[in-house]
Formats: C-alpha cells, sequence, structure tokens
C-alpha cells in the first residue's frame, strides 16, 4: 500500500480500528481522521482488544463513531471540516455488507440481493469521496483493500464500482502485505474475532483524469485491469482462451452464469436508483 507520511488520510469502517493504529505507529501521517459504524460501546462490546486510546491521543487524530459512509446524514454535525474535502487519502479496509447490516439499513437499499448491496456500498463510497473528502488540491486517492477469495471477486471491482461515473476514474491494483501494518487484525464483521490473513489487493481510484498529475511512485506500484483482451473473461478473470470454442464453453459454465447475473442484477439497481 503506497502512503505518504505528508498526507492527510480519512479510514472507513474500522471496525476494531487495529488498521488505523498501525497506520499511525509505522508510517506517522499529517494527519489521521478514523470512523466506525458502530457506536462507541457496541465496539468496545464487541471487540476486548480495541485502539480507542491510542487513536485520541493527539491533536494530529480524531475518532468519530456512528459512522455510515453511505449517509451524509450520520456524520457528526459538529465535526464540519468532514465536508470541506480536506484528505489527500480515503481507504476502505476488506468492506464487506454484514457490517452494515442493521433494519433500517436493508430497508433503505431495498430487496436486491448481498452481491449488489456490496457493489453499491463501495460505489457510494467512491462518490463520497469525490463529492466530500478528497481536497481537489491534494493527492485525490481513494483505496479499497479486498480479497480475491469468494464473495469479494464475485464483485467485479475493477469494472463495475466507477461504471457510468465520469467523476472518477480506477487507476489499477497493487498487493496489499499485511506484514507492513505490525498489530493490524482483520476481524470478523459481528464478533471479536479474528479472520485468518489471505492475500488482499488493494485498489486505487482518483477523481484526477490525467495519470500524469498523480505521485510518480504509485504509478509505478499499480497493475492495470485484468484479462481485458477479447478473447478472455474479464467477469471470471479467465483466459485467454486458445479459441473461440473454448471460450463459448467457459460462457456456459456455472460461475459464468452466475457472474453474468451478478452483472444483470447491478446493472437493474443502478437503472432504479437514476430513475
Amino acid at each position: 500500500m503506497f502512503l505518504k507520511s505528508n498526507w492527510r488520510i480519512l479510514t472507513i469502517g474500522d471496525g476494531d480500528l487495529s488498521f488505523s493504529a498501525s497506520l499511525w505507529q509505522q508510517f506517522q501521517p499529517k494527519q489521521l481522521t478514523a470512523t466506525v459504524f458502530d457506536s462507541q460501546q457496541v465496539l468496545e462490546d464487541k471487540y476486548q482488544h480495541n485502539a480507542i486510546e491510542l487513536l485520541t491521543a493527539k491533536p494530529e487524530q480524531n475518532l468519530l463513531f456512528n459512522f455510515d459512509v453511505t449517509q451524509p446524514t450520520s456524520w457528526p454535525n459538529e465535526w464540519a471540516n468532514l465536508k470541506k474535502a480536506q484528505f489527500d487519502l480515503v481507504i476502505f479496509q476488506f468492506p464487506l455488507v454484514p457490517a452494515f447490516s442493521d433494519p433500517e439499513y436493508f430497508h433503505r437499499m431495498g430487496d436486491i440481493s448481498v452481491n449488489t448491496l456490496n457493489r453499491l456500498l463501495l460505489r457510494q463510497y467512491l462518490i463520497h469521496c469525490q463529492q466530500y473528502f478528497l481536497d481537489p488540491k491534494g493527492a485525490q486517492l481513494c483505496y479499497i483493500t479486498s480479497k480475491d477469495v469468494k464473495p469479494y471477486c464475485e464483485w467485479n471491482i475493477e469494472n463495475s464500482l466507477n461504471q457510468d461515473l465520469e467523476t472518477i476514474k480506477y487507476l489499477g491494483s497493487m498487493p496489499f502485505k499485511i506484514d507492513k501494518f505490525p498489530g493490524y487484525r482483520v476481524r470478523n464483521v459481528d464478533r471479536d474475532k479474528h479472520v485468518k490473513d489471505t492475500q488482499g489487493i488493494t485498489y486505487v481510484w482518483s477523481p484526477k483524469q490525467n495519470l500524469s498529475d498523480h505521485e510518480p511512485g504509485i504509478l509505478e506500484l499499480l497493475e492495470g485491469k485484468s484479462h481485458q483482451q477479447e478473447n478472455a473473461c474479464s467477469l471470471c478473470k479467465a483466459g485467454p482462451f486458445v479459441s473461440r470454442s473454448d471460450q463459448l464453453l467457459h460462457e456456459q459454465t456455472k460461475k459464468h452464469r452466475l457472474m453474468q447475473q451478478y452483472e444483470e442484477q447491478y446493472a437493474n439497481a443502478l437503472n432504479k436508483y437514476r430513475s
């Protein structure tokens, strides 16, 4: 994960705050604001070991509870700076809808698949990064770190999240090396349980439209979209196929039909919320 010490960083939905704490200790950013979806009491009840005290010890730190990145009304009125586009980088680590599974959230989103809910969550995250969080004069970077296993690999992160969004551009991905963040524990979203460390991938977006405007250090690290050739399947990250017949056989597989179904559900949801 590419980070610079002069950046102002916002972390989203950091369950037990161990990621934000490790980021602060290892990289000492200019300013760090950590957000948690839960209330402070729920966080303390859920996670016996947390980093609340560490992240409230210095004036360069802010810590916000009851923060739903999809709902500006949940952002505290007294912290008006949140709406003043003051960050260089916003990070969402291993997002998953169950962390947002209160009845009101699902009531707002409607009767759609969990796959689509996850995509809409991350799409809204990107939109709000551009609209509210990122300083137009800063680095203007959005990170989402995810896993290349189910259900995460079924979200088509590289291609679907900024679909039809002209204001934010996908730049590429880089490996997330958890050993660079000592003390970071990837948690189960609903209980005090450490999840087995899995190879992570950090995906990167930005409102900046020209690659030359970006930090050269990050551009050197990023890999482009995978499986974009005509004889490959970007949905399933399969191929390239040696022949058209092999490609047709792949398109009849259960996995490909399921991925197509997810794409159709997501497209229908986008059309619904546009209308």
